[in-house]
């Protein structure tokens, strides 16, 4: 009888210790969820190689979260070159969530999810790396933007539709692609 004790209290053990686990991994995705609403501007490096084939290092991208429960939520995305910024861009819808400590994009244009791994993240500064299927590695460095002015952008008739009638445009060097 002692040892149907024993081995039930292990078993006991073993499960609070893993549901402990699991609710840190679930307080910890709730609060990156909350931390990274707002807009982020910066750059993302080898991120046009892949999806355009787009080169250099005059394209910078500005991403908004908008959180809509406490795991996520849905936002937007503008690439654009640096010097012609409303004439060559490409701008697309996604929702987001967070799942593991990852951060999990769905762009409106079926483009592969996009993984944020390894990410360093707080009130002014989102840095890390991003994989979009094609690549593992591709490092991004964002800074919150509190004055990034979105309505060029969410004003603009579209240049084709993304699924379930989301936003997707393209204009100058990316819309040729």
């Amino acid at each position: 009888m002692k040892k149907i004790f024993t081995y039930l209290a292990l078993f006991m053990t073993a499960m609070t210790t893993l549901n402990s686990c699991d609710r840190i991994s679930d307080i910890e995705d709730r609060h990156e969820a909350r931390t990274i609403d707002g807009t982020w501007t910066g750059y993302i490096d080898t991120y046009y190689v892949d999806r355009w084939g787009l080169t250099g290092n005059s394209y910078r991208t500005t991403m908004y979260f908008e959180r809509e429960n406490a795991y996520g939520g849905w936002g937007y995305e503008v690439d654009y070159d640096i010097n012609s910024r409303y004439d060559d861009y490409y701008y697309c819808e996604f929702t987001w969530e967070v799942y593991n400590g990852t951060i999990i994009l769905r762009y409106a244009d079926s483009w592969n999810d996009v993984r944020i791994r390894d990410y360093r993240l707080n009130d002014n500064y989102f840095e890390g790396h991003m994989d979009d299927g094609c690549s593992e590695d591709i490092y991004f460095q964002l800074s919150y933007d509190s004055r990034f002015d979105w309505n060029f952008w969410r004003t603009r008739s579209t240049t084709r539709s993304g699924d379930n009638g989301t936003n997707v445009m393209a204009s100058g060097k990316f819309a040729n692609k």
